[in-house]
């Protein structure tokens, strides 16, 4: 299965830019998050990726042609779409007749039971939507996409509003079905669980602010842990947190990283000792000559006073 690459990706509203210049790629295999502040064009991405929202330069591709036209792209939306007053059977029957009218009935059922068995719904199939948990219910939303086997699938705020062991299982979930060899791609604000995925796409005012490991986000802003990205972030403009990460090695690692094996799953990290880093704000100047590593004391002594221009 191909690649996500989103190259050079920018869409403006009039004068106003959403995004502004976005190179990215997500590889078959990884469960990748979209994080930002409110306002930084998660929402105008996820639209643009699935080609509601037209591009006003670059271009968003799965392998060498348009996402559109590679297959169909499963989209959840934060608000679940059921009819609640149906069985879970009989929502997926409905929506497999509209999406998959060439199907006979009992490959529909099939398919059905199989999308149930994937997302751990088996045993509800017979309960109406209503009376489901609403972890339970964005299952079913996500079983409902599952039934087109779509290569890549996003969904806007999955885990909204449950508790941390529903979050957990359904992050989970998300990892697995990525592991199968589908891009996944999870617009989200909680950070318990960000150690499933594989890859963290933060975005500031329009503008890619980081693309990378989740282990590596903390450190790249300058915060204790994921939690403290966001505060982290308003201490620099936009403009800075872009034109660092455009510079910096991690960028172009990010671009030419290779997808994961085949089945490759992804795990959590060994804990380690939290370290900061500080993003230098762009600049012309050149870089400072190198410091020798040591230095005697009558060495050290001479530079003293020649800095305080002092003479022996």
């Amino acid at each position: 299965m191909p690649s996500l690459h989103i190259d050079g990706l920018t869409v403006r509203a009039g004068t106003h830019t959403l995004l502004d210049d976005l190179r990215l790629v997500v590889h078959p295999g990884e469960l990748c998050a979209l994080l930002g502040p409110s306002g930084a064009g998660k929402s105008t991405l996820m639209k643009a990726i699935l080609g509601v929202r037209s591009a006003s330069a670059g271009r968003v591709q799965l392998g060498d042609q348009a996402v559109s036209d590679a297959g169909p792209v499963g989209y959840v939306p934060q608000d679940d779409a059921l009819h609640r007053v149906l069985t879970v059977e009989k929502a997926l029957d409905y929506s497999a007749r509209l999406r998959l009218p060439a199907l006979s009935a009992a490959k529909r059922h099939a398919r059905i039971s199989t999308v149930l068995q994937r997302v751990d719904l088996a045993s509800r199939r017979t309960v109406r939507v209503g009376r489901l948990s609403g972890g339970q219910r964005k299952r079913v939303s996500v079983a409902m996409e599952l039934l087109t086997a779509p290569p890549v699938l996003i969904l806007d705020e999955p885990t909204s509003g449950l508790d941390p062991g529903m979050e957990a299982r359904t992050m989970d979930l998300f990892a697995d079905l990525a592991q199968e060899g589908r891009i996944v791609i999870v617009s989200t604000h909680a950070m318990a669980s960000i150690d499933r995925c594989h890859v963290v796409v933060v975005l500031v005012a329009g503008k890619l602010a980081y693309a990378g490991p989740p282990e590596g986000c903390p450190e790249w802003f300058g915060a204790a842990d994921m939690n403290g990205i966001f505060p982290a972030i308003a201490r620099r403009a936009p403009l800075v947190w872009s034109k660092s990460w455009q510079q910096s090695s991690a960028a172009r690692a990010a671009l030419t990283r290779p997808a994961p094996a085949a089945g490759h799953k992804k795990t959590a990290p060994e804990p380690k000792a939290t370290a900061t880093h500080t993003i230098p704000t762009p600049s012309t100047e050149p870089p400072a000559p190198a410091t020798p590593a040591r230095q005697s004391a009558e060495e050290q002594l001479a530079a003293l006073k020649a800095k305080l221009g002092r003479t022996q």
